[in-house]
């Protein structure tokens, strides 16, 4: 309970972003660490020893958290940033990502292919379909499975 006298409406761990000073749940944050000859590395998979210092996942946030020496003041220490943290970042979680698809589809809970997508889509959670593939392929899954959310994230 807190103090005043309300349930807590926390799930699981929460953190402060050292951008915007919010706490949020760590969903929803990209943790870095300072490494070796203080240089910043993003840990996508929250693995990696040392303090975590942690960004909101969102683009803005990382370039305002770069430009403004963000790092070094959460960690109390000059901190070399990468030239390309926002490509290192994006890469990362891109490859979570495709890593929590192929697991899914190892256990049987997704699939891939167009008819078995076909088959799969009325009774589907989520579609995740490559942006850059045809318009006409997404539709005629859309049609198949009107409501089900869809995510165009990935490249083919």
């Amino acid at each position: 309970m807190t103090r005043g006298g309300r349930p807590k409406e926390r799930d699981g761990p929460e953190r402060r972003c050292i951008v915007h000073g919010e706490s949020g749940a760590i969903d929803r944050l990209i943790r870095f660490v300072v490494g070796p000859e203080d240089q910043l590395a993003p840990d996508i998979a929250e693995k990696l020893p040392g303090r975590g210092i942690w960004v909101t996942a969102d683009r803005a946030a990382l370039e305002r958290a770069a430009a403004k020496n963000l790092f070094s003041r959460a960690a109390r220490q000059r901190v070399n940033i990468p030239p390309d943290l926002l490509e290192i970042v994006e890469t990362g979680l891109v490859r979570r990502v495709i890593d929590a698809i192929s697991l899914c589809r190892k256990a049987g809970l997704a699939v891939a292919g167009a008819e078995k997508c076909r088959a799969a889509a009325p009774t589907a959670a989520v579609l995740v379909q490559a942006f850059d593939s045809s318009e006409a392929g997404r539709a005629k899954l859309r049609r198949v499975a009107p409501g089900v959310p869809e995510i165009t994230c990935l490249t083919q």
